[in-house]
């Protein structure tokens, strides 16, 4: 995934979880609803100095 998916997720996001850190690489998961209704979730591996737009 690209960062443009990464911040179009943050910016709908219902939750945000720092999941795991390693070393200098993160895993966060976002959490959204989607037109349903239906929470969906992602995971994204960041590695240090990655940007994310609110």
């Amino acid at each position: 995934m690209t960062n443009q998916t990464i911040s179009e997720l943050v910016k709908m996001a219902d939750k945000i979880v720092i999941d795991e850190v390693k070393g200098k690489k993160v895993t966060l998961k976002i959490s959204w609803f989607d037109l349903k209704g239906t929470r969906k979730s992602k995971k994204f591996l960041l590695t240090e100095k990655e940007k994310i737009e609110f």
